[in-house]
């Protein structure tokens, strides 16, 4: 999936969760826009094609966000902070590079205090640190985490994918509901969690990129400067004797020399000592020749090497991006695809201290059904008992964090009088436990009014018993009581 595209999914998947009241994007919104991008998907649909309607259906909804809240076009669309980024560090380097005093403000280069032999130094620290940094993180693939690893890399990638500061939580105007505030954080810690990888194996290409540029403009610049000029090369040094210094600089420069054919010239009548002060040296050509090649060797290819390593890196992890890898969402997209094809959805369903009949069970997958607008699947846990309260979290939850259903059913006699020690605790610590494991599973307290409506029908005041017992038990149900719901439906 697209970067663009994958950044829209994201963002819809975060208002659809936050947005239950459908104050941003109604039901109706969110109906026809599924209608629309599901037009060439079939039940043998690719996982491309699949992604494909996922992208269109965000696309969708997010011109729906965009036409209403013209401001969230910024926070919808890419940010460009990397491009700008980019650009920046390459003409640094550049400009940086040609200014590099490489062979010393007087005509005069002393072999000894090339600044490119810092440059050598430097860039062979930076292959180490790769390197290190590279096996940790092939070590550490693969493992679940919450947030991404800290680090000077890590906090910059965040700075270059955060939200545009008008649309970070911390900056919302109060008049922006609640749900959109709740939506835009919970969009940006995911995506950063999906991205932010992506970009800093980005920002690591720029930089050996940058450094590669560097050293190449600094060489340009040496031999633009010595083309003008006749630079005389020479040397002097407290510790270095002739012979010790001709066996270094053989070494340093022994590859530049084979692929050249420069022979390392004699450093001894390069000498200048106290005794001997005038000492001019020699025309520094082979030096530079010798400086250059070592530099492209040892710095420009290896960087280019590790330049397109990290950009092909980059590519690849984006590519392999899968927003259903994220805990509990690809629950949202199997909804998604079963609204679309009308394919059964997996529904977990566990009755407490109460059996439904075979009626029953047929009027509750009628009920959901309509409510859902797609077909059901019940997954039938055995029944909870009453001391089961505790356990049932564990159970029904955290046991099967990997392999939640959609959505989990919670049966309750409606004939019983709800309680909050009992009932009431129940249902809030189900949901606290998916809270938990962050799931997309929607919780629905389903009353089975079978028995109630079979004694009580004939009574004059029916309907009002059977609305204040609904009344009851969503008001014991707490945050989820809009998912409280009768089966059969009163009539």
């Amino acid at each position: 999936m697209r970067p663009a595209s994958l950044r829209r999914v994201i963002l819809i998947q975060a208002v659809e969760k936050s947005d239950g009241e459908g104050e941003l994007l109604p039901d109706a919104v969110r109906n026809d826009a599924t209608r629309e991008a599901a037009r060439s998907l079939t039940r043998e649909s690719s996982p491309a094609e699949q992604d494909r309607f996922f992208s269109n259906r965000a696309e969708i909804l997010a011109d729906h966000l965009v036409s209403h809240r013209p401001s969230l076009a910024s926070a919808v669309t890419m940010p460009h902070r990397f491009r700008y980024l980019a650009g920046l560090l390459l003409a640094g380097a550049a400009i940086l590079g040609w200014s590099t005093q490489a062979l010393g403000a007087e005509k005069l280069v002393n072999i000894l205090s090339f600044p490119l032999l810092g440059i050598l130094a430097w860039n062979l620290f930076i292959y180490v640190a790769d390197l290190i940094h590279s096996v940790a993180e092939a070590r550490h693939r693969g493992k679940d985490e919450d947030e991404p690893s800290a680090g000077l890399l890590t906090r910059a990638a965040e700075s270059v994918e955060k939200l545009p500061a008008a649309f970070r939580p911390e900056r919302e105007a109060p008049e922006t509901p609640a749900s959109l505030r709740q939506a835009l954080a919970e969009f940006q810690r995911r995506w950063r969690r999906l991205f932010e990888p992506v970009t800093v194996r980005r920002i690591r290409a720029v930089l050996h990129l940058s450094a590669a540029l560097l050293a190449i403009a600094a060489v340009a610049g040496m031999y633009a400067k010595g083309a003008a000029n006749e630079y005389r090369a020479y040397w002097e040094s407290t510790f270095f004797t002739p012979g010790a210094l001709q066996s270094l600089l053989g070494t340093l420069f022994g590859p530049a020399s084979l692929l050249s054919g420069i022979e390392v010239p004699d450093v001894a009548p390069l000498h200048r000592t106290a005794q001997s002060p005038d000492v001019v040296g020699e025309n520094a050509a082979h030096w530079i020749h010798l400086y250059a090649l070592t530099i492209g060797l040892f710095v420009v290819l290896p960087r280019l090497v590790l330049g397109t390593w990290h950009t092909i890196g980059a590519r690849r992890r984006e590519s392999a991006i899968d927003p259903r890898q994220l805990p509990g969402t690809g629950l949202y997209f199997d909804r998604l695809l079963a609204e679309a094809l009308g394919t059964a959805l997996r529904t977990g369903a566990v009755a407490y201290c109460h059996q439904l009949s075979p009626t029953a069970e047929g009027s509750l997958q009628r009920t959901l059904e309509r409510e859902l607008g797609v077909p059901v699947k019940f997954d039938w846990q055995p029944v909870l008992r009453l001391g089961d309260e505790d356990e049932a979290p564990d159970r029904l939850v955290r046991q099967a964090e990997g392999d939640l259903p959609a959505h989990l059913v919670l049966c309750f006699d409606f004939s019983v009088t709800p309680e909050q020690e009992t009932h009431g605790e129940l249902i809030r610590d189900l949901r606290k436990a998916l809270g938990e494991v962050e799931s997309e599973t929607r919780l629905h307290v389903c009353l089975d009014a079978e028995g109630f409506d079979e004694t009580r029908r004939n009574l004059p005041d029916f309907p009002q018993r059977r609305e204040d017992r609904l009344g009851a038990w969503r008001t014991i149900a707490g945050p989820v009581r809009e998912e409280v719901r009768v089966f059969p439906p009163g009539e």
